[in-house]
């Protein structure tokens, strides 16, 4: 006597309903994934807008040891893009393609070409603070954060809505989520200058 043997196996109907659970699944984290993915990048930016700080600082401290009014803080050095970013590259603080990166973000790319001689295509914006200026006073923010009280744009580059990044003269920083640019005990409109154009 033979015995017939059944084979298991899923049916056509039971894999489009494995299918279609896992796509759905997928379509409910992807806006945790991206959400994730934003804050990792915009962590990055401020991790540049740190090294860009500290290079500022470096020249900052040489204009005060060796009294060369090329070098210093955006404001001492002339207030324009310029004067602050060509003895930043020029002067040994920063290589040219590093100064590049540090102004890059998804979205915004900076070509090595151009990144020393223009202004306000970047992913971080340099605003003109000075000596005098307070540790309060905000130095580097991310291109998408335009005016306090007011929360980026969606379709602002580099982060949109989602997140911007702010560093203080004082040095420190912090990663914000987006509606926290509408929270005006955070910061205060003096805080902030005129960019480097």
């Amino acid at each position: 006597m033979q015995l017939l043997k059944r084979i298991v196996a899923f049916t056509l109907v039971e894999l489009l309903v494995v299918i279609s659970i896992i796509a759905i699944l997928a379509s409910l984290a992807l806006p945790a994934i991206t959400g994730a993915l934003i804050q990792g990048q915009a962590t990055q930016s401020l991790s540049n807008s740190r090294q860009l700080y500290v290079a500022t600082f470096n020249m900052a401290a040489d204009s005060t040891s060796t009294g060369d009014t090329n070098l210093g803080w955006p404001a001492d050095t002339g207030g324009t893009w310029t004067a602050w970013a060509t003895p930043l590259v020029g002067g040994g603080y920063m290589t040219t393609n590093d100064f590049a990166k540090m102004l890059s973000a998804p979205g915004i790319m900076r070509s090595t070409n151009t990144a020393i001689a223009t202004a306000g295509s970047n992913a971080l914006t340099v605003l003109n603070v000075g000596e005098s200026s307070s540790m309060q006073a905000v130095f580097v923010k991310s291109a998408n954060f335009v005016t306090p009280g007011t929360a980026p744009l969606a379709v602002a580059k580099p982060f949109g809505a989602k997140a911007f990044i702010v560093l203080r003269k004082g040095g420190d920083g912090s990663v914000f989520k987006g509606m926290q640019g509408t929270n005006t005990s955070l910061f205060a409109t003096d805080d902030f200058t005129n960019a480097l154009q």
